[in-house]
Protein backbone atom coordinates (compact mmCIF):
# COMPACT_ATOMS: atom_id res chain seq x y z
CA UNK A 1 0.00 0.00 0.00
CA UNK A 2 2.93 2.39 1.07
CA UNK A 3 4.53 1.80 -2.21
CA UNK A 4 1.23 2.29 -4.38
CA UNK A 5 0.73 5.50 -2.41
CA UNK A 6 4.65 6.69 -3.55
CA UNK A 7 3.74 5.56 -7.27
CA UNK A 8 0.33 7.83 -6.93
CA UNK A 9 2.13 10.57 -5.35
CA UNK A 10 4.77 10.65 -8.16
CA UNK A 11 2.40 10.74 -10.91
CA UNK A 12 0.33 13.37 -9.32
CA UNK A 13 3.79 15.63 -8.80
CA UNK A 14 4.91 14.94 -12.23
CA UNK A 15 1.31 15.95 -13.68
CA UNK A 16 1.57 19.54 -11.43
CA UNK A 17 4.32 20.27 -13.36
CA UNK A 18 2.60 21.07 -16.10
CA UNK A 19 1.02 23.94 -14.86
CA UNK A 20 4.42 25.08 -13.61
CA UNK A 21 4.90 28.52 -15.52
CA UNK A 22 8.12 28.44 -17.46
CA UNK A 23 9.11 24.72 -16.78
CA UNK A 24 10.51 23.68 -19.65
CA UNK A 25 11.58 20.07 -17.92
CA UNK A 26 12.43 17.76 -15.55
CA UNK A 27 14.65 14.95 -14.96
CA UNK A 28 15.22 12.16 -12.42
CA UNK A 29 19.48 10.94 -11.77
CA UNK A 30 20.21 8.56 -10.12
CA UNK A 31 24.03 7.23 -9.58
CA UNK A 32 25.63 4.41 -7.94
CA UNK A 33 29.50 4.66 -7.45
CA UNK A 34 31.99 2.77 -4.67
CA UNK A 35 31.74 4.53 -1.61
CA UNK A 36 35.06 5.84 -0.21
CA UNK A 37 33.99 5.38 3.52
CA UNK A 38 35.50 8.94 3.97
CA UNK A 39 31.52 10.41 5.15
CA UNK A 40 31.15 7.79 7.51
CA UNK A 41 34.38 7.84 8.85
CA UNK A 42 34.16 11.39 9.63
CA UNK A 43 30.50 10.88 10.87
CA UNK A 44 31.32 7.96 13.24
CA UNK A 45 34.35 9.98 14.85
CA UNK A 46 32.46 13.38 15.56
CA UNK A 47 30.00 11.54 17.24
CA UNK A 48 31.60 8.83 19.50
CA UNK A 49 31.13 9.12 23.05
CA UNK A 50 34.90 9.24 24.55
CA UNK A 51 33.69 7.84 27.79
CA UNK A 52 31.87 4.39 26.25
CA UNK A 53 33.11 1.16 26.94
CA UNK A 54 36.77 0.36 25.36
CA UNK A 55 34.85 -2.79 23.48
CA UNK A 56 32.00 -0.28 21.51
CA UNK A 57 34.64 1.86 20.66
CA UNK A 58 36.06 -0.73 19.51
CA UNK A 59 33.32 -2.30 17.18
CA UNK A 60 32.58 1.13 15.93
CA UNK A 61 36.63 1.51 14.26
CA UNK A 62 35.95 -1.90 12.82
CA UNK A 63 33.39 -1.05 11.54
CA UNK A 64 34.92 2.53 9.71
CA UNK A 65 37.51 0.64 8.69
CA UNK A 66 35.97 -2.55 6.76
CA UNK A 67 32.42 -0.99 5.79
CA UNK A 68 33.99 0.74 2.84
CA UNK A 69 35.55 -2.39 1.28
CA UNK A 70 32.52 -3.73 -1.77
CA UNK A 71 30.10 -1.39 -0.59
CA UNK A 72 28.16 1.48 -2.88
CA UNK A 73 26.49 4.72 -2.52
CA UNK A 74 23.49 5.79 -4.38
CA UNK A 75 22.53 9.15 -4.76
CA UNK A 76 19.66 10.73 -6.48
CA UNK A 77 18.84 14.34 -7.77
CA UNK A 78 15.17 15.87 -9.39
CA UNK A 79 16.43 18.35 -11.75
CA UNK A 80 14.13 21.27 -12.99
CA UNK A 81 14.80 23.37 -15.76
CA UNK A 82 12.60 26.95 -16.48
CA UNK A 83 12.55 29.36 -19.10
CA UNK A 84 13.18 33.21 -18.40
CA UNK A 85 9.97 33.19 -20.06
CA UNK A 86 6.70 32.66 -18.35
CA UNK A 87 5.06 31.40 -21.18
CA UNK A 88 5.50 31.89 -25.37
CA UNK A 89 5.50 34.96 -26.39
CA UNK A 90 6.13 36.51 -23.52
CA UNK A 91 8.45 38.93 -22.61
CA UNK A 92 12.13 37.45 -21.28
CA UNK A 93 12.86 37.90 -17.03
CA UNK A 94 15.85 39.09 -15.72
CA UNK A 95 18.10 36.46 -13.59
CA UNK A 96 16.91 38.65 -10.73
CA UNK A 97 13.54 38.10 -11.45
CA UNK A 98 13.60 34.65 -12.10
CA UNK A 99 15.03 33.87 -9.21
CA UNK A 100 12.79 35.85 -6.73
CA UNK A 101 9.88 33.07 -8.31
CA UNK A 102 11.82 30.20 -7.80
CA UNK A 103 12.77 31.37 -4.77
CA UNK A 104 9.03 30.80 -3.86
CA UNK A 105 7.94 28.38 -5.85
CA UNK A 106 10.69 25.88 -5.33
CA UNK A 107 10.04 25.05 -1.39
CA UNK A 108 6.82 23.71 -2.05
CA UNK A 109 7.60 21.77 -4.84
CA UNK A 110 10.34 20.21 -2.67
CA UNK A 111 7.85 19.75 0.17
CA UNK A 112 5.31 17.30 -2.34
CA UNK A 113 8.18 15.20 -3.27
CA UNK A 114 8.78 13.61 0.12
CA UNK A 115 5.31 12.16 -0.23
CA UNK A 116 6.39 10.33 -3.35
CA UNK A 117 9.03 8.29 -1.10
CA UNK A 118 11.81 10.31 -2.01
CA UNK A 119 12.71 11.92 1.27
CA UNK A 120 14.36 14.76 2.30
CA UNK A 121 15.00 17.13 -0.69
CA UNK A 122 16.98 20.34 -0.67
CA UNK A 123 18.47 22.67 -3.16
CA UNK A 124 21.91 21.94 -4.12
CA UNK A 125 24.68 24.58 -3.95
CA UNK A 126 26.10 25.61 -7.09
CA UNK A 127 29.51 24.44 -5.52
CA UNK A 128 28.03 20.75 -4.88
CA UNK A 129 26.72 20.53 -8.39
CA UNK A 130 30.81 22.24 -9.37
CA UNK A 131 31.55 18.32 -7.57
CA UNK A 132 28.92 16.53 -8.99
CA UNK A 133 30.16 17.66 -12.37
CA UNK A 134 34.25 17.15 -11.92
CA UNK A 135 33.59 13.65 -10.29
CA UNK A 136 32.02 12.69 -13.40
CA UNK A 137 34.46 13.32 -15.64
CA UNK A 138 37.65 12.95 -13.06
CA UNK A 139 36.25 9.89 -11.11
CA UNK A 140 39.42 9.40 -8.70
CA UNK A 141 38.45 12.90 -7.85
CA UNK A 142 36.15 11.63 -5.74
CA UNK A 143 38.83 10.29 -3.24
CA UNK A 144 40.28 14.02 -2.90
CA UNK A 145 37.02 15.61 -2.52
CA UNK A 146 35.66 13.38 0.06
CA UNK A 147 38.71 13.74 2.02
CA UNK A 148 39.04 17.39 1.91
CA UNK A 149 35.10 17.22 3.29
CA UNK A 150 36.37 14.38 6.03
CA UNK A 151 38.86 16.81 7.13
CA UNK A 152 36.92 19.72 7.48
CA UNK A 153 38.67 22.01 4.33
CA UNK A 154 36.62 23.45 1.84
CA UNK A 155 36.60 22.55 -1.53
CA UNK A 156 36.53 25.65 -4.07
CA UNK A 157 35.46 24.68 -7.72
CA UNK A 158 34.48 27.00 -10.35
CA UNK A 159 32.46 26.13 -13.52
CA UNK A 160 35.52 26.55 -15.67
CA UNK A 161 37.99 24.07 -12.89
CA UNK A 162 35.00 21.31 -13.43
CA UNK A 163 35.15 20.00 -16.89
CA UNK A 164 37.27 17.82 -18.40
CA UNK A 165 41.12 18.13 -18.99
CA UNK A 166 40.92 16.68 -22.35
CA UNK A 167 38.22 13.99 -24.05
CA UNK A 168 38.01 11.93 -27.03
CA UNK A 169 34.40 10.89 -28.29
CA UNK A 170 34.44 7.36 -30.73
CA UNK A 171 31.97 5.98 -31.96
CA UNK A 172 30.50 4.08 -29.24
CA UNK A 173 32.17 5.40 -26.12
CA UNK A 174 33.83 8.20 -24.69
CA UNK A 175 37.63 8.68 -22.86
CA UNK A 176 37.05 11.73 -20.57
CA UNK A 177 40.40 12.66 -18.33
CA UNK A 178 41.16 9.20 -16.37
CA UNK A 179 38.02 7.19 -17.76
CA UNK A 180 35.94 5.72 -20.62
CA UNK A 181 32.25 5.83 -20.46
CA UNK A 182 29.41 4.62 -23.01
CA UNK A 183 25.75 5.89 -23.03
CA UNK A 184 22.62 4.54 -24.31
CA UNK A 185 19.16 6.01 -24.90
CA UNK A 186 15.93 4.82 -24.78
CA UNK A 187 13.78 3.96 -27.72
CA UNK A 188 10.90 2.02 -26.70
CA UNK A 189 8.58 2.13 -23.03
CA UNK A 190 8.10 -1.20 -21.13
CA UNK A 191 5.24 -3.04 -22.98
CA UNK A 192 3.00 -4.34 -21.00
CA UNK A 193 2.06 -3.13 -17.22
CA UNK A 194 4.77 -2.04 -15.08
CA UNK A 195 5.36 -2.53 -11.38
CA UNK A 196 7.20 -0.34 -9.07
CA UNK A 197 10.02 -2.52 -8.94
CA UNK A 198 11.03 -2.86 -13.23
CA UNK A 199 13.95 -1.09 -13.01
CA UNK A 200 15.62 -2.47 -9.81
CA UNK A 201 18.45 -4.26 -11.59
CA UNK A 202 19.11 -1.19 -14.25
CA UNK A 203 19.50 0.92 -11.02
CA UNK A 204 21.30 -1.17 -8.39
CA UNK A 205 25.06 -1.12 -8.22
CA UNK A 206 27.30 -3.40 -10.53
CA UNK A 207 30.69 -4.94 -9.90
CA UNK A 208 31.60 -4.49 -13.20
CA UNK A 209 31.04 -0.58 -13.63
CA UNK A 210 32.59 1.70 -11.83
CA UNK A 211 30.16 4.41 -11.88
CA UNK A 212 26.70 4.47 -13.46
CA UNK A 213 24.29 7.00 -13.80
CA UNK A 214 20.45 6.63 -15.15
CA UNK A 215 18.51 9.90 -15.78
CA UNK A 216 14.77 9.75 -16.36
CA UNK A 217 14.13 12.85 -18.87
CA UNK A 218 10.70 14.57 -18.77
CA UNK A 219 8.88 17.21 -20.62
CA UNK A 220 5.27 18.13 -19.69
CA UNK A 221 2.52 19.32 -21.85
CA UNK A 222 0.52 21.85 -21.54
CA UNK A 223 -3.41 20.99 -20.98
CA UNK A 224 -4.25 22.30 -24.82
CA UNK A 225 -1.54 20.17 -26.16
CA UNK A 226 -2.03 17.54 -24.16
CA UNK A 227 -5.62 16.74 -25.43
CA UNK A 228 -4.50 16.90 -29.02
CA UNK A 229 -1.87 14.17 -28.65
CA UNK A 230 -4.07 11.74 -27.09
CA UNK A 231 -7.05 12.35 -29.57
CA UNK A 232 -4.50 12.00 -32.54
CA UNK A 233 -3.10 8.77 -30.32
CA UNK A 234 -6.90 7.37 -30.29
CA UNK A 235 -7.58 8.13 -33.95
CA UNK A 236 -4.37 6.21 -34.96
CA UNK A 237 -4.87 3.46 -32.81
CA UNK A 238 -8.44 3.24 -34.08
CA UNK A 239 -6.72 3.22 -37.77
CA UNK A 240 -4.72 0.28 -37.25
CA UNK A 241 -7.50 -1.99 -36.27
CA UNK A 242 -10.16 -1.15 -38.54
CA UNK A 243 -7.30 -0.85 -41.84
CA UNK A 244 -6.93 -4.65 -42.00
CA UNK A 245 -9.63 -8.07 -41.41
CA UNK A 246 -7.59 -9.27 -38.36
CA UNK A 247 -5.69 -6.75 -36.20
CA UNK A 248 -3.22 -8.24 -34.15
CA UNK A 249 -3.02 -8.55 -30.29
CA UNK A 250 -0.28 -5.74 -30.17
CA UNK A 251 -2.91 -2.85 -32.14
CA UNK A 252 -5.66 -4.29 -29.72
CA UNK A 253 -3.66 -3.33 -26.59
CA UNK A 254 -2.55 -0.18 -27.98
CA UNK A 255 -6.13 1.36 -28.79
CA UNK A 256 -7.20 0.06 -25.00
CA UNK A 257 -4.41 2.07 -23.86
CA UNK A 258 -4.78 4.76 -25.98
CA UNK A 259 -8.82 5.21 -24.88
CA UNK A 260 -7.94 4.68 -21.25
CA UNK A 261 -5.23 7.61 -21.35
CA UNK A 262 -7.37 9.85 -23.19
CA UNK A 263 -10.02 8.53 -20.53
CA UNK A 264 -7.20 9.93 -18.35
CA UNK A 265 -6.71 13.17 -19.76
CA UNK A 266 -10.27 14.32 -19.70
CA UNK A 267 -10.21 13.54 -15.83
CA UNK A 268 -7.47 16.02 -15.74
CA UNK A 269 -4.26 13.88 -15.51
CA UNK A 270 -1.20 15.43 -17.10
CA UNK A 271 0.82 14.22 -20.35
CA UNK A 272 4.65 13.85 -19.96
CA UNK A 273 6.89 13.51 -22.54
CA UNK A 274 9.93 11.05 -21.06
CA UNK A 275 13.10 9.29 -22.33
CA UNK A 276 15.87 7.70 -20.53
CA UNK A 277 19.85 7.56 -20.67
CA UNK A 278 22.11 5.60 -19.44
CA UNK A 279 25.71 6.34 -19.06
CA UNK A 280 28.64 3.21 -17.39
CA UNK A 281 32.05 4.76 -16.65
CA UNK A 282 35.03 2.66 -15.87
CA UNK A 283 38.13 3.73 -15.19
CA UNK A 284 40.27 0.71 -17.14
CA UNK A 285 39.89 0.24 -21.20
CA UNK A 286 40.33 -3.37 -20.77
CA UNK A 287 37.06 -3.42 -18.36
CA UNK A 288 34.12 -1.54 -20.49
CA UNK A 289 33.42 -4.30 -22.67
CA UNK A 290 32.20 -6.17 -19.04
CA UNK A 291 30.14 -2.93 -18.42
CA UNK A 292 28.58 -2.81 -21.48
CA UNK A 293 27.34 -6.01 -21.11
CA UNK A 294 26.19 -5.38 -18.01
CA UNK A 295 24.23 -2.58 -18.90
CA UNK A 296 22.95 -4.52 -21.88
CA UNK A 297 22.16 -7.63 -19.40
CA UNK A 298 20.27 -5.72 -16.87
CA UNK A 299 18.07 -3.33 -19.39
CA UNK A 300 17.03 -6.57 -20.65
CA UNK A 301 15.17 -7.09 -17.26
CA UNK A 302 14.03 -3.86 -16.71
CA UNK A 303 11.83 -4.39 -20.02
CA UNK A 304 13.24 -1.19 -21.21
CA UNK A 305 14.79 -0.85 -24.82
CA UNK A 306 17.96 0.62 -24.94
CA UNK A 307 20.09 1.40 -27.93
CA UNK A 308 23.85 2.77 -27.53
CA UNK A 309 23.98 6.52 -28.31
CA UNK A 310 26.54 5.96 -31.76
CA UNK A 311 28.50 8.46 -32.71
CA UNK A 312 26.97 11.36 -30.10
CA UNK A 313 28.57 9.89 -26.87
CA UNK A 314 29.87 12.91 -25.65
CA UNK A 315 26.05 14.63 -25.86
CA UNK A 316 24.96 11.53 -24.32
CA UNK A 317 27.45 11.78 -21.58
CA UNK A 318 26.43 15.40 -21.01
CA UNK A 319 22.67 14.80 -21.07
CA UNK A 320 22.82 12.22 -17.90
CA UNK A 321 24.33 14.92 -15.54
CA UNK A 322 21.88 16.79 -13.83
CA UNK A 323 22.08 19.53 -14.88
CA UNK A 324 19.14 20.24 -16.20
CA UNK A 325 19.82 20.26 -20.50
CA UNK A 326 16.81 20.19 -22.61
CA UNK A 327 18.02 18.20 -25.33
CA UNK A 328 15.63 19.55 -27.99
CA UNK A 329 16.42 22.74 -27.52
CA UNK A 330 20.47 22.91 -28.63
CA UNK A 331 19.47 20.52 -31.64
CA UNK A 332 19.61 21.84 -35.38
CA UNK A 333 17.00 21.20 -36.20
CA UNK A 334 13.33 23.29 -37.76
CA UNK A 335 11.25 24.42 -35.96
CA UNK A 336 8.48 22.45 -36.59
CA UNK A 337 10.01 19.24 -36.06
CA UNK A 338 10.89 20.38 -32.48
CA UNK A 339 7.20 21.11 -31.66
CA UNK A 340 7.04 17.50 -32.93
CA UNK A 341 9.19 15.25 -30.35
Amino acid sequence: MRIDAWVANWGSWLAGLADEAGLDAAAVTVETAPDSGYRLRNEVMMNIDPDAPAFAQAILREVVDTYPEGSATVRAWVSLTFSASLRAGSKKRTPEDVARDLASRIPGLSARLQSTGAGIARPMSAQELCEIVRIAYDPPAALIIDQAHAAGSPVSLTWGEVGPTATQASWDDYRHDSAFSASWTMTGAPRGSVNSSVLSRLLAPHGDIDRKRISLLYRPMDSARAAAVVERDQNNANVRITSGNRPSARALVDARSAVQTAQEEAQGAGLVNFGMVVTATVTDKERLADAVAAIEQTSGTARVLLRRAYGAQDTAFAASLPLGLVLPKHSMLPSEIKDAL
